[in-house]
């Protein structure tokens, strides 16, 4: 009894250790970091609500929006009131990850799972970001967790808590479905013996969650057809087949290519183990909420505007399974439980940790400051070019700013009206933002100046650097 108290005692020093090495993480974020472009935007959605001129619109994912509407209600938009909820979204997430964890493999995998996530440069973004991407990954985490236990119980309470989360993360954002559709697929695999088959879900599950969550989404599509607000389902035409061939590689660089391998070699080996049902049946999940996932919206960035953290609602089960990897290793190894598993947490970490770094130096955004102090100090009348422009507008209120459009025509163009002017340029690691071709840098370093460069030190391959030009027409 003794040694079992004292094991437990450990686990919640180490998970209160987690904790608040995922608060310290993450403060940085509430305060330090510029604001994002998205982030101004949810200014104006969260105020103006369902009346809002910007597109799609808030019809489809309202329910964020609703919350920070209330918050501003009492609170200025500052970084800190705006991203308060995100970041308490945010460690609820890492909670509710070390709880499936911790259900699933354990106090040790339980653990794990919430290291990864709270060190996790994904996550710490969207923790510390004034837009809906925490509440969607602490949902779907909940919903995960609760359609796991559900499936293995089948008891009509935990069905309920599973159709609550879905419905409030479908309320969040509509990417959501598109990891509950893998996710839905998987949980169906394993039968309580093991076996991998079909199985169609129970009586209960049709009456307590399948059931009730397909109507509400039907009743929902058909008020938004039905009204004239289906575009809000659509994020405007696509960008692009360049967009689209990123899409995969940027999500697997959000979440690392070490904890998508971790995870990904996880997932096949809880397959494998048909011992293990509730394990088995989890590996399945994994597997096809990937898969899933990523076909899905590499499909649906043909059609409309895909991001990759529209992924993020798939992220949970990565990290459960990566924690999952550890411990079947353990198990198949029959190596020294904490002695393996605290190695391979280090190596994990030591992989996740480049990325995490780079996050909390820069903050993952450009950080238009810089070249707006510059502008006030030698040329403030000037008409100023930029995109974001609605970061410019926001650091430079006293500026005149137009979007800039990185195409040899409308650069023409706006020199000619203007003679002498600044343009601000947002630079990935594919070079400027919305250059096709390479013509609109090509047509800056024929007719413009650098006056100023500045992006912060990274150690992954991402890039956010701002590049400060002062155009003549003479030039």
């Amino acid at each position: 009894m003794a040694e079992l108290v004292a094991a437990h005692r450990s686990a919640r020093l180490a998970l209160g250790t987690i904790v608040a090495a995922a608060v310290a993480l993450r403060l940085e974020g509430l305060a330090g970091f510029p604001f994002e472009q998205d982030e101004l935007y949810t200014v104006v959605e969260a105020r103006e609500l369902f009346a809002t001129t910007l597109r799609p619109g808030i019809e489809a994912r309202p329910l964020y929006y609703l919350l920070q509407h209330a918050l501003l209600a009492v609170g200025p938009a500052s970084p800190v009131w705006l991203r308060l909820s995100p970041l308490i979204f945010g460690l609820l997430g890492v909670w509710v990850t070390w709880l499936l964890g911790r259900r699933a493999f354990g106090a040790a995998g339980g653990l794990l799972a919430a290291f990864f996530v709270a060190i996790s440069p994904w996550h710490l973004y969207a923790s510390g970001m004034a837009r809906y991407w925490s509440l969607v990954y602490l949902l779907a985490a909940t919903f995960y967790l609760w359609l796991w236990t559900a499936y293995s119980s089948d008891r009509a309470r935990d069905h309920l808590i599973a159709l609550s989360a879905a419905l409030l993360a479908s309320a969040t954002h509509p990417s959501f479905l598109l990891s509950a559709a893998g996710v839905a697929i998987g949980v169906s695999l394993v039968g309580p013996d093991g076996r991998l088959r079909w199985r169609w879900p129970s009586r209960t599950a049709w009456t307590h969650l399948w059931g009730p969550w397909a109507a509400v989404l039907l009743v929902w599509y058909l008020a938004l057809a039905l009204t004239g607000e289906g575009h809000a389902l659509r994020n405007f035409g696509g960008r692009g087949l360049t967009a689209t061939l990123r899409l995969v590689p940027a999500m697997v660089q959000w979440m690392t290519p070490t904890v998508f391998v971790a995870g990904a070699l996880g997932a096949v080996l809880l397959i494998t183990d048909r011992s293990r049902p509730e394990e088995r049946r989890l590996g399945t999940m994994a597997a096809t909420g990937g898969v899933v996932v990523m076909v899905l919206l590499v499909g649906a960035s043909l059609v409309t505007d895909v991001y990759a953290d529209y992924g993020i609602a798939f992220l949970p089960l990565l990290f459960v399974s990566a924690a999952g990897l550890v411990a079947a290793a353990a198990r198949h190894l029959s190596a020294e439980r904490i002695a393996f598993q605290l190695g391979a947490a280090a190596v994990l970490a030591a992989g996740i940790a480049p990325y995490a770094a780079s996050h909390l130096l820069d903050g993952t955004r450009f950080d238009y400051r810089p070249a707006i102090r510059r502008i006030d100090a030698a040329a403030p009348q000037l008409p100023v070019l930029a995109w974001p422009v609605a970061l410019a507008r926001h650091y430079g209120p006293r500026l005149t700013v137009h979007e800039l459009v990185l195409e040899p025509r409308a650069l023409d163009a706006a020199l000619a009206a203007a003679p002498d002017l600044w343009l601000i340029v947002s630079v990935r690691e594919y070079g400027p933002v919305g250059d096709i071709g390479g013509r609109g840098a090509a047509w800056v370093a024929a007719r413009c100046r650098l006056s100023l460069a500045h992006e912060r030190l990274r150690f992954d391959s991402r890039r956010y650097r701002v590049e400060l030009y002062r155009c003549r027409r003479d030039e």
